[in-house]
């Protein structure tokens, strides 16, 4: 069976799936301070390093072309990763990293059924 789905859409709701699951856990802040952290908050910081973390590792997207779309350095990409591994050592931290991994790939699968459904 082919894909019904572009390279390109798939991203999208790849890249909106991780967002959204990691803004669920730190809700209170707005998904624009996910996308862009102001410098002072940490905790907006860490919830981008989780949604890139999620892309690379859960959704498989490569580093190189997580640079190109989500428009940061190479570094930052490298920096998130590196990060969100050491802290899933914790325990605590590793519980909340799989729910919001879970919530991630639930809200691609809800993207593309309800897709599924208005073709």
């Amino acid at each position: 069976m082919r894909n019904p789905y572009s390279e390109d859409e798939r991203l999208a709701a790849m890249v909106s799936a991780a967002f959204r699951a990691s803004r669920s856990h730190f809700n209170h802040l707005p998904i624009r301070y996910l996308i862009n952290p102001p410098v002072e908050m940490f905790d907006a910081k860490l919830a981008r390093q989780i949604t890139i973390h999620i892309l690379n590792v859960e959704f498989d997207i490569p580093r190189r072309r997580l640079t190109k779309l989500l428009g940061v350095g190479r570094a930052m990409v490298l920096q998130s990763i590196r990060t969100v591994d050491q802290r899933r050592l914790e325990p605590v931290f590793e519980r909340a990293y799989e729910r919001i991994s879970a919530r991630a790939k639930d809200n691609f699968m809800t993207a593309l059924a309800e897709d599924a459904e208005a073709a």
